[in-house]
C-alpha cells in the first residue's frame, strides 16, 4: 500500500503529497514512444501529478495528465515546481532543468529507433552524465532505477543547498559549451 512521505522503500517507488512529476519529450517531429512507455508502466507509483508534455507523440494515461505543447513560460514553471524531471535529452531541456538546481533522468532519443535524425542526444546524455548533471535511462526497463537515483539524489541536493555549498558546480553553459566542443572536434577528425 502507498503512503504519503517517504520517497522509496523496499525497491518501489513512493510518493509524498507536496512532489511532482514533469515528463517532457520536446517538440521533435519524430515520435518518442519508448519513454511513453516506461512512463505508462510507472506512472501510478511516481510522484503525483505526473505532468506529461508529449509532443507530436499520441499518448493517453488515466494517471498522467498529458500536453502535446507548452509554451516556454509554462515549461520553465513546470520545470521549477516538479522535484522529479523526467525528460528526452535534448539540450535546452536539460539546461533549463539544471539551471533550476534539478537532476534529471534523461532518456536520449535513438535514430536506430526513428527518434531522431541522428544520435547525438545518445552522446551529449552521456557527456553530461559523467558530469553528474543528469541520470540516463537508456530502455523502458531502466527508468525506475534511474528515478530512484534522481529522486536520491534531488534531496541530497536540496539538504546541500539548505547549508553553504550553493553555487560550487561550475555553470551548465560551460559543460554544454565544453561537451559540444569536444563533439564538433571527434566528429571533424572521424571525416
Amino acid at each position: 500500500m502507498e503512503t504519503p512521505g517517504g520517497c522509496f522503500s523496499e525497491g518501489r517507488i513512493r510518493w509524498a503529497s507536496d512532489l511532482s512529476t514533469f515528463v517532457s519529450l520536446g517538440n521533435a517531429l519524430q515520435p518518442f514512444a519508448r519513454l511513453l512507455e516506461g512512463i505508462g508502466r510507472l506512472a501510478t507509483q511516481l510522484p503525483q501529478p505526473v505532468i506529461v508534455q508529449h509532443g507530436h507523440t499520441p499518448f493517453r494515461d488515466g494517471a498522467c495528465l498529458p500536453a502535446p505543447f507548452l509554451g516556454m513560460n509554462e515549461f520553465i514553471e513546470h520545470i521549477h515546481d516538479a522535484d522529479l524531471l523526467i525528460m528526452h535529452a535534448g539540450a535546452g531541456s536539460i539546461m533549463h532543468a539544471v539551471e533550476a538546481g534539478k537532476v534529471p533522468v534523461v532518456m536520449p532519443r535513438r535514430a536506430a529507433f526513428g527518434e531522431h535524425v541522428n544520435d547525438h542526444q545518445v552522446e551529449f546524455a552521456q557527456a553530461l552524465a559523467e558530469t553528474g548533471k543528469v541520470i540516463v535511462a537508456d530502455t523502458p526497463d531502466d527508468l525506475a532505477r534511474a528515478v530512484k537515483e534522481a529522486m536520491a539524489r534531488q534531496k541530497h541536493t536540496r539538504e546541500i543547498r539548505g547549508g553553504t555549498v550553493e553555487g560550487t558546480t561550475p555553470p551548465l553553459t560551460a559543460t554544454i559549451e565544453r561537451v559540444l566542443k569536444d563533439y564538433a572536434r571527434q566528429f571533424s577528425s572521424e571525416s
